[in-house]
C-alpha cells in the first residue's frame, strides 16, 4: 500500500455558531448598485432566534478536515484558549482523523464566528479572532514541517499574519518530497493590515489561491511596481473577468495582467475564485476557467476552503490539472448546501462518481503570454 501523503494546516480555528432565525420585516436584503448587498436590521427591533447551531470553522480546520476525507494523512496547526470552544474544537478534529497541533493561550480566548444567514442565502459573520492573532513563526517546529509532503497556510491574521515568511521559506527548505510543497490561501486581514508579509513570502510558494476581492487589494499594493502603462492583457473571447478591465480604487488591470504579475515572482499557479461566476486557474501560459455548478445555496461558508483544498489534494495525488479543478468545483458545490463549512465535504470515491458525471465542455482553456 502507498504511503499516505502527509499534509499540516495552519491558520485560523473557530467555534462557529450560525443562528437560523425566521424571516420577518425586521431584517432584509437591500441593493446598493445591483452589485453590492446589504443585510438591513430595523435598531431596536428583537429577532427570534429559532436555533443555534454549533460547528468548527477557520481556515485550518476546514482545509485539514477536507484533505483527510480525501485520504491524505491531515495534521493541522492551530492556537486556542483554556475554554470549552477550544475542547470543542480539538474533539472535533480528533473525531475527524485529524491530528491537532494546538497551543492553548492562557490570557486569550478561542476565536468565534457567529454566522448569521441572509435572505439571499449568503451570509454576515462576526468574527472574533481571540487566540489566532497569537500565532508566531516558533510555534511551528522544523521537525514538524520537515515530515509533511506540503503545507496549506491559511489566513493569518494580527501579528500571526507575520509569521508566513518565515514558514514559507522553512517549508522550501525543509520538506525534500517533490510537487506542491507551499500552498497559501491568504485572507481579507492580511492583505489589508500588513501587505508586505505576503509580498515578501511570493517566492516561495507554490499555489496561491485567493477570491476576487483579495485579488483586488494585493494588485493594489503591488502598484508601485507594476503599473507602467495601459497595454493591458485582455483576452476579449474569455468569461467576465479575462475579456474586461477590472477598476480598483485608483487602479486598472485585467485578470491577465494580476496572473502575469504574480507569475513574475516565482508562484507556479494561481487561483482566483470569483463566487457565483467560477474559479480561474492560471500556470505559466495557460488560464483556466470553470463555471460554479449550480446548487441550492444554503450557506457558502467554507466554499474557498473546499475549493482550495480538494484542487491542492488532487494535484499532489497526480491528476491532470483539468480534472483537479473540475473535482474542486464539485466540492465547493457540495459544501454550499449545508449550513456549516464541513459536512457536504466529499469523499474520493464520491468525487470520481460525480466527475465521471460532469460536463467537461464547461472547463475553458486560454493560453497568454
Amino acid at each position: 500500500m502507498a504511503e499516505m501523503l502527509k499534509v499540516l494546516t495552519i491558520g485560523g480555528a473557530t467555534q462557529d455558531i450560525i443562528i437560523e432565525y425566521a424571516p420577518d420585516n425586521s431584517c432584509i436584503s437591500v441593493s446598493l448598485d445591483n452589485q453590492t448587498n446589504m443585510l438591513s436590521c430595523k435598531e431596536g427591533s428583537k429577532i427570534e432566534v429559532q436555533k443555534l447551531n454549533y460547528a468548527t470553522g477557520g481556515g485550518a480546520t476546514n482545509t485539514a478536515v477536507s484533505f483527510q476525507r480525501l485520504e491524505l494523512d491531515a495534521s493541522t496547526f492551530f492556537k486556542i484558549g483554556p475554554d470549552q470552544a477550544g475542547e470543542f474544537i480539538i474533539k472535533k478534529m480528533k473525531d475527524e482523523g485529524v491530528t491537532p497541533h494546538s497551543q492553548i493561550v492562557e490570557s486569550a480566548q478561542t476565536g468565534t464566528s457567529f454566522v448569521i444567514p441572509s435572505p439571499d442565502k449568503d451570509r454576515i459573520v462576526f468574527v472574533h479572532r481571540g487566540a489566532n492573532n497569537t500565532l508566531i513563526k516558533e510555534d511551528i517546529s522544523d521537525n514538524l514541517i520537515a515530515e509533511q509532503n506540503f503545507l496549506y497556510i491559511t489566513s493569518l491574521s494580527g501579528q500571526a499574519a507575520r509569521a508566513l515568511p518565515y514558514i514559507a521559506r522553512k517549508a522550501k527548505q525543509l520538506i525534500t518530497k517533490k510537487g506542491i510543497r507551499v500552498a497559501v490561501n491568504p485572507g481579507t486581514n492580511q492583505l489589508t493590515s500588513d501587505v508586505s508579509t505576503l509580498k515578501a513570502s511570493l517566492g516561495d510558494i507554490d499555489l496561491l489561491i485567493m477570491n476576487a476581492e483579495e485579488m483586488n487589494l494585493l494588485m493594489e499594493s503591488l502598484k508601485p511596481r507594476f503599473f507602467k502603462s495601459d497595454n493591458y492583457l485582455l483576452i476579449p473571447e474569455g468569461p467576465k473577468l479575462l475579456k474586461e478591465t477590472i477598476s480598483y480604487n485608483n487602479i486598472s488591470f485585467t485578470l491577465g495582467d494580476y496572473f502575469k504579475e504574480i507569475l513574475s515572482y516565482g508562484v507556479k499557479r494561481i487561483v482566483v475564485t470569483n463566487g457565483k461566476e467560477g474559479v480561474y486557474v492560471a500556470t505559466q501560459d495557460k488560464i483556466y476557467f470553470h463555471p460554479a455548478l449550480p446548487e441550492k445555496v444554503v450557506n457558502t461558508v467554507g466554499a474557498g476552503d473546499a475549493f482550495g483544498s480538494c484542487f491542492t489534494a488532487m494535484l499532489a495525488l497526480g491528476l491532470r490539472i483539468e480534472d483537479a479543478i473540475r473535482t474542486g468545483v464539485i466540492q465547493a458545490q457540495s459544501v454550499i448546501a449545508y449550513q456549516d463549512a464541513k459536512t457536504g465535504l466529499l469523499s474520493i470515491p464520491v468525487l470520481e462518481k460525480k466527475l465521471k458525471e460532469i460536463d467537461t465542455s464547461l472547463l475553458k482553456l486560454f493560453t497568454f503570454s
